[in-house]
């Protein structure tokens, strides 16, 4: 009787109509009768055709582009789009100053032009299985605690058994992993295929594409063409295969119809995608640490790392286009962490959760049947107390010392060590070889690893908390001397030093190199700390199981789970916002923006040439506004993270109008919490795709295979 009252109470909370918020799990669609709040909030189709686990739903067409992104389908030739910045790292590894497919774009005029893209895939969901009561009674059966259920070892070992008994078992190319919802009190595993031969078709200029770069990340009003287009190809049966000349385009029924009506203030939109990660059931206490211990070291020194490397890169284009992905990733993480904390203090985030606790702790103490409810938010805090200075220091050296040497080496440095000890040739070649690869030798990246050494290194001294510096550097006046012998006397500095070495290899030499000194006393200060962070997770992870199971048996269950990189559905509205008194946004913007934020003097804000000409023509074609201006980008309500980069934004009728590619800044807390009256997604619009490809590139025999509706 006690579980059906649970049950009754569980579905009755789901009755009531929500605002924007949540990053919903379809799959749990019917249960939380999301339905109903979809049609509420302006939804022309069946819920059904937003995911259904057989027969046609969005589930068919949007998927896992590469690692990290979101891409969707766009035509029965297997076209995906995502955004430029998704495909950034790849196309920056096939880049040269001699065809630089990065800065200067690329656009291919048939099929034949399609370039394969090593090392990138594109992986759709075939299917999802609550597994709950499998891992939960197979961990009581192991006697695993809650901690090691939810490691990868473990969901991993219940994968492939689940896996083989699967009638999906025999599936080409198919991966499956469980994830933890919940904090770790449900679980769901998905049954994905995997494509690896994509090929890149078309991308825009770097000025086109990132105008604005890092300066404008984050930021609204936006005018960026952050988009890029592949194509999956598959074998002779549509199979997934590996790249090979004989492969053709993936044929499917499935793909995104193209509105080209526009959007409106108060249209109803939706994201479709796979955001990385949220943590919005964290107490105050975490809300802090994470801001003050985790967040703060990094976006102090990144900042400084940053303003270091845009002046170098500026002053250089091989060192612009060598170091271009680099300052994206940094950049995008500084100032996300940056703008999250600004939030959280605007928001008087942490103050407000706190007063949600007192409304949690009156609702715990009258939980009998759960007494563990009554004192879970005291033992979370005194956890993030203990902890709070052991991971600002973690922090902080991965920022300053971890950055010139990870932690890795050191270990592949001591086999080589023992190699050597040993006299063994073959293994002094094989190991010596294989840090000699990684470390850069060219004078220009030497020169700019020192400089940024120089100037963030002395963060380590000015503000570690509790942990000892590593050997040899006892204040900053070591760190000048101790770099310059590292990049000028070092064994691995150039290829015929190290050629010294391999010919007559010496322990007492290579124990008395920089290089190896260095990695050493970073190693040995590093592992205290690491270790530290283990014991952290392995005792709050259990804490967070109890208390994310309360929070959500308090709301009857009713909140969307937390981010994981898992395909979610999030609806909202075309809205603007106003940031600040005296400040109000508008929900869209045109080309014209591009050309009022043009700086010659800066080079984030160059106007690419081709693009000012075919804009003073008014050369916009069918994807004018009505008033004759090029839209560009806009801001919908949606409720997205990082991971969601690429993701369809679609109208009413399941038609693409736009790829998300951004937050604005004054939400950045929104991993941790959701703020509806600052919370947008920021998409280009899919008119300004267009007009990119057909009159900007020329790829115009892209568009007999899309389906373009007016």
């Amino acid at each position: 009787m006690k579980k059906l009252l649970l049950l009754v109470a569980f579905l009755l909370g789901f009755g009531t109509v929500r605002a924007d918020e949540g990053m919903w799990l379809l799959k749990l669609m019917e249960q939380q009768h999301l339905a109903d709040s979809l049609r509420k909030a302006g939804l022309q189709l069946d819920p059904t055709q937003l995911y259904a686990e057989t027969g046609p739903s969005l589930r068919n067409v949007v998927g896992i582009f590469g690692g990290g992104c979101t891409g969707e389908v766009i035509s029965p030739n297997g076209l995906i789009l995502t955004n430029n910045h998704c495909g950034f790292g790849l196309v920056h590894a096939m880049s040269t100053l001699q065809h630089n497919y990065l800065q200067d774009g690329y656009f291919a005029k048939s099929q034949g032009e399609e370039l394969h893209v090593p090392n990138l895939s594109f992986t759709f969901v075939r299917r999802i299985v609550d597994v709950t009561e499998v891992i939960e009674a197979h961990a009581k059966a192991e006697g695993v605690d809650s901690y090691t259920m939810q490691s990868r070892s473990f969901l991993d070992k219940e994968a492939r058994v689940l896996e083989a008994e699967s009638d999906l078992k025999d599936m080409k190319a198919l991966f499956t992993r469980i994830v933890p919802f919940f904090g770790g009190n449900r679980f769901y595993m998905f049954y994905e295929q995997r494509y690896s031969d994509v090929r890149l078709v078309a991308n825009p200029p770097q000025n086109v594409a990132q105008f604005g770069f890092n300066s404008d990340n984050w930021m609204w009003p936006r005018h960026t063409a952050d988009f890029a287009v592949f194509r999956i190809y598959a074998d002779a049966d549509g199979q997934p295969a590996s790249y090979a000349t004989t492969n053709q385009p993936l044929k499917t029924e499935e793909f995104l119809p193209i509105s080209l009506s526009g959007i409106e203030e108060k249209d109803y939109a939706m994201v479709m995608g796979f955001p990385g990660s949220t943590s919005r059931f964290l107490t105050a206490s975490q809300i802090r640490l994470r801001t003050e211990s985790q967040n703060a070291p990094i976006n102090l020194v990144g900042e400084v790392r940053l303003s270091e490397m845009k002046a170098m890169m500026n002053a250089d284009s091989a060192l612009n286009l060598a170091y271009a992905r680099e300052y994206m990733s940094q950049g995008n993480m500084v100032k996300n962490y940056g703008g999250m904390n600004e939030s959280v203090r605007q928001r008087g985030l942490v103050e407000k959760t706190k007063a949600k606790e007192v409304a949690f702790q009156r609702w715990a103490e009258t939980q009998s049947a759960h007494p563990e409810y009554r004192d879970i938010i005291a033992r979370i805090d005194a956890v993030c107390r203990a902890y709070t200075d052991t991971l600002y220091d973690v922090a902080l050296l991965n920022s300053t010392f971890g950055q010139l040497v990870p932690t890795y080496f050191f270990p592949a440095l001591d086999d080589l060590a023992r190699a050597v000890e040993r006299k063994d040739a073959e293994a002094i070649q094989k190991r010596g070889k294989g840090i000699y690869d990684i470390l850069p030798h060219e004078k220009s990246r030497q020169t700019v690893m020192q400089v940024l050494a120089q100037r963030t290194l002395p963060y380590w001294f000015r503000h570690r908390r509790v942990t000892a510096s590593p050997a040899g550097f006892a204040s900053e006046a070591d760190i000048a001397p101790f770099l310059h012998r590292l990049f000028s006397k070092s064994l691995f500095r150039d290829s015929v030093s190290f050629a010294k070495f391999l010919a007559k290899p010496s322990l007492k030499k290579l124990e008395s190199d920089p290089l190896y000194q260095l990695s050493r006393s970073v190693y040995d200060v590093a592992m205290p700390l690491q270790d530290a962070t283990r014991r952290y997770s392995r005792t709050i992870m259990p804490l967070n199981r109890v208390y994310v199971r309360a929070v959500c048996e308090q709301n009857n269950w009713s909140k969307a789970p937390d981010a994981n990189f898992t395909l979610r559905m999030t609806y909202g509205h075309v809205k603007g916002y106003s940031p600040r008194n005296g400040v109000a946004y508008e929900a869209q913007t045109t080309l014209d923006g591009m050309i009022e934020k043009e700086n010659p003097k800066d080079p984030d804000y160059f106007v690419n040439p081709r693009l000012r000409q075919l804009y003073e023509s008014k050369d916009f074609g069918r994807y004018a506004r009505e008033d004759g201006k090029l839209p560009t980008c806009f801001l919908t309500t949606n409720d997205i993270t990082g991971g969601n980069s690429g993701s369809p934004v679609l109208n009413a009728k399941g038609e693409l109008i736009g790829c998300a590619f951004d937050g604005n800044i004054e939400s950045l807390s929104s991993d941790l919490a959701y703020y509806p009256e600052m919370q947008r997604c920021i998409a280009v619009d899919i008119r300004f795709v267009l007009w990119t490809l057909d009159i900007f590139g020329g790829s115009k025999y892209l568009l007999n295979e899309l389906e373009i509706r007016p």
